[in-house]
Formats: C-alpha cells, sequence, structure tokens
C-alpha cells in the first residue's frame, strides 16, 4: 500500500513454492477458472478439453432431438454459469443462464415422450 492505495501484489505458486511479487495498481482475482466436473466423467455426458460441459448444438448425441441451448449431450440435463463450455463466466450471465434453464427444465418435463419414459 502506498498512499492508502494499492502498489503491489505478491502470490506464490503452490506447485512450486515460488513467490512472484508486482507492482500494480489495479487487481481483478479470478478464481475457480477450473471447472470441478470430474465426477462427471462417464456419465455419457460430453465435456471439452478443459472439463467444461458442451451444450447446444454442440453436443451431439444419437437422440434425433438436438439439444436446446443449455441442453447438455444427455437429453434432460442442462449446464449453466461457469462450469458451461462457451459460457462468459460471470454471475451476471450465470443468473440469467439459470433462470433460462428452469424454463427449459419445465418446457422438457412436459413433453409427452419425456412422461411416458418415466
Amino acid at each position: 500500500m502506498r498512499g492508502g492505495r494499492l502498489a503491489s501484489i505478491s502470490w506464490r505458486d503452490r506447485r512450486t513454492g515460488i513467490e512472484t511479487e508486482h507492482q500494480i495498481r489495479n487487481v481483478f482475482i479470478f478464481i475457480g477458472a477450473d471447472p470441478e466436473t470430474e465426477w462427471l466423467r462417464g456419465c455419457g455426458l460430453a465435456l471439452d478439453k478443459h472439463g467444461f460441459v458442451v451444450t447446444g448444438p454442440a453436443a451431439q448425441r444419437a437422440e434425433k432431438r438436438p439439444p436446446g441451448a443449455l441442453e447438455s449431450s444427455v437429453p434432460g440435463v442442462f449446464a449453466v454459469g461457469d462450469v458451461r463450455s462457451g459460457s462468459v463466466k460471470r454471475v451476471g450471465g450465470a443468473i440469467g443462464e439459470g433462470a433460462a434453464a428452469v424454463a427449459l427444465i419445465h418446457e422438457h418435463l412436459s413433453n409427452p415422450a419425456v412422461t411416458a419414459r418415466r
């Protein structure tokens, strides 16, 4: 701190133990950039090369009906926010996607073909 303002920042790489310091006046912290989707592997859900859930037209599947915008490669499974491949990785975006997904889930569940499978 210099004059009540940020003057520098330092961080330590946990893997190497190396500490780095840089002179800086502004900082934006982006924590959690890696998706926590390892538990989804083997579930048939398509993940991109970074582990984010693939949705929409990119989420190809055997079923004839193409997936909706937030729908994954597994029919009726939706992904929103940071975990979704191609998302903007912002809270506001995740909120909007979550609200849209609720409507898509209701639409999916009201489909007679879906209710017949239960």
